[in-house]
């Protein structure tokens, strides 16, 4: 009875934590891309649509890369941190500057690559 006893005080604090670190699981429902007008200084812009599906609340960081599909360079990168509450929905803007070198470069070879994640590495 007393090594139960023992066993069931130990499990507890590892369930107890196991519990408390669950947190938020971001999902890009959808985005929108605006890429600038050729040779504008217009940024371009991001719109990422973040959903938590996961079971609790907690800061998620979004990423966005602009990629050139000739080349494979990355054009641009950026992140922002959002808190995120169970069952949310958020949009999450970004407005990326283009580098002087892509100002004239076709929007369609760029690809836009979003990731969120949780932890926040």
């Amino acid at each position: 009875m007393k090594k139960r006893l023992v066993y069931l005080l130990l499990l507890l604090p590892v369930l107890l934590i196991a519990t408390g670190c669950l947190g938020p699981k971001p999902i890009l429902d959808s985005y929108t891309a605006e890429p600038p007008q050729a040779g504008s200084n217009d940024p371009f812009r991001v719109d990422a649509v973040i959903r938590n599906g996961g079971p609790g609340d907690g800061q998620v960081e979004v990423e966005v890369t602009l990629v050139n599909k000739q080349t494979g360079v990355v054009i641009r990168k950026s992140s922002s941190e959002v808190n995120l509450k169970k069952d949310e929905t958020q949009h999450v803007l970004f407005e990326l500057n283009m580098p002087p070198s892509s100002k004239d470069l076709n929007p369609d070879d760029i690809q836009v690559e979003i990731d969120a994640h949780y932890p926040i590495e």
